[in-house]
Parts: C-alpha cells; structure tokens; sequence
C-alpha cells in the first residue's frame, strides 16, 4: 500500500524511547479515542480466551481490556521497550516485539486490539498479513488510525513556505479496507470520526506537533524554520481561528476485519481398482 510519504523505522522507534521516557503528549486524544474502540467490543459478543494489545505503549488500554474480559489472557506488545516499563508491576503480560513479527503461534489469538499504531508503519502489508496469520478463525481485528484530513490545517498553512512534504498525509480509509480483503480477512467495517485540537497560539500548537509522532518521516522537509518564515505561518493560521482557538483537525478511522474461517480439508477421493478380465459386456 502505498503513502504520500515515507516512514524510517529507527527514527519512529527512537521517538518512541523518547515518548516513553518524557510521557504520553497526546494521552487524552488516545484515551478517548481508544475509549470510542473499546465501545465496538460488545456488539461482538466475544469470549476470547487470548488477547493482544498490539502497540500497547504504555498499557492504558491493556488494563482496560483486562477490566473488559476479565478470565482472558491479555498480552501487552510494543516494539519501544520504554513503553511497556509501566507494566512491569502489573499482572498483564508484555512482550518487547516487532509488529512484522510477533511471537506468537499460528491461529492462536482470539483478539487484536491495534490502537493508533499501524499508520506508523513502513510496511503495514506485513503486519496485516501477520496479525492474520496469528489470529484464530474468526478471530477479530480491532483497531484505529490516523486518516488523510488529520493536520489538514497545518499542511495547508505550510504550503505558505514551502512545496516540500513538512506535514504527512495519512492512508485513506478506503485503502485500509483494501488492505484488509487483499490479507483475505472476512467482512472488513471501517468508518471514521473527526476530532477537533484547540490552542490560543500558535507556539503551543507547533510545540503539541512537535512532541508528538508526527516528524518521524524520512523524506520529510529538515530545514529549519526561519523567523520570517514563522511569523508568516503564525498569520496564515490565524484563518482556522475561531471561538475556541486555533484548531487542527484529527480523522480518525476505525476498523473491525475477522479472521478467515478455516475449510476442512475435503475428503481424499478413493480410488478402486477393477481387472479388466472381470469387465463384462452387457447382452
């Protein structure tokens, strides 16, 4: 699947660290739009006896999912090691992993739970086709991402200055979708929500983008902002101002895909054999 950028693994795993060590900028969007997630859960009806929390960070949502299924086994997986250290005291296992390849047997999860973590990915072909491959048949996916009208207000302004990609374009729902049918998982739901950031200036807008996983992309454009170049991104901004401040805008989109169900193997064909000498012409 193809972005309008490209992402640099060791850099997103570095920031991440980061995160880990200095806290969550952007816990109370993640915890309520992970909220909005856990909320698709009980419609399923499900008794999973295994669950992942894949980028679970650090476990605000594999606690909750404990809370939720209570007689399952909840596994908390992150690739930043820093991420999972808040679990080290609780009874939620964790696993220091990478997405692309999870520790985990063929058909042997009930349950992903992936929150605001695959559009971080440089190849999320292989983690969808890895998160099938470990799920059971009829096992669920669940999870969130970022879609293509997040920042769209600060990609906008940045064109003041420059043509270069500064601010990144998410994949389209509808590309997820895609995704999830080519890995051959059943029935694929995405839809999606929109969420509104609001901050008087614009220093503290740039300073939330800043310390949040938004820079972590190879191609993007480094060269430093002059202070020309600020006060004319300061004022062209000033156009989504409105009672409430300065807004950027989140998309969010949400997705449930099953696992395939696996055929039974059909039953060999039985082969007799007849002497050609006990062949009778009929009269």
């Amino acid at each position: 699947m193809k972005t309008s950028f490209a992402i640099y693994p060791p850099r997103i795993y570095a920031d991440f660290q980061r995160l880990g060590a200095r806290g969550d900028y952007y816990t109370t969007v993640s915890e309520v739009v992970g909220e909005n997630l856990l909320q698709r859960l009980p419609s399923l009806n499900l008794q999973p006896s295994v669950i992942v929390d894949l980028g679970a960070g650090s476990g605000i949502f594999t606690e909750m999912l404990t809370q939720h299924y209570p007689q399952s086994r909840v596994i908390a997986v992150d690739y930043a090691l820093s991420q999972l250290r808040n679990l080290a005291e609780s009874k939620e296992s964790a696993l220091c992993a990478r997405a692309e390849l999870l520790p985990f047997a063929d058909h042997s999860v009930d349950l992903v739970f992936c929150h605001l973590m695959l559009h971080w990915s440089a190849t999320p072909e292989m983690v969808i086709l890895e998160i099938h491959r470990i799920l059971k048949p009829n096992g669920v996916l669940l999870f969130s991402v970022l879609a293509p009208d997040s920042l769209k207000e600060l990609r906008q302004v940045f064109l003041n200055i420059s043509d270069k990609p500064y601010i990144p374009t998410f994949t389209d729902m509808h590309n997820w979708g895609d995704l999830l049918q080519h890995a051959q998982f059943k029935n694929p739901v995405v839809d999606v929500e929109y969420f509104s950031l609001y901050y008087k200036t614009f220093a503290q807008l740039m300073l939330a983008v800043r310390q949040g996983p938004t820079y972590f992309l190879q191609n993007m454009n480094k060269g430093l902002i002059t202070p020309r170049q600020w006060q004319c991104l300061e004022k062209a901004y000033e156009a989504y101002r409105d009672e409430y401040g300065l807004v950027v805008t989140l998309e969010v989109a949400y997705g449930i895909a099953f696992g395939k169900r696996l055929t039974q193997p059909a039953d060999p064909v039985q082969e007799a054999s007849i002497p050609v000498q006990n062949v009778q012409r009929r009269k």
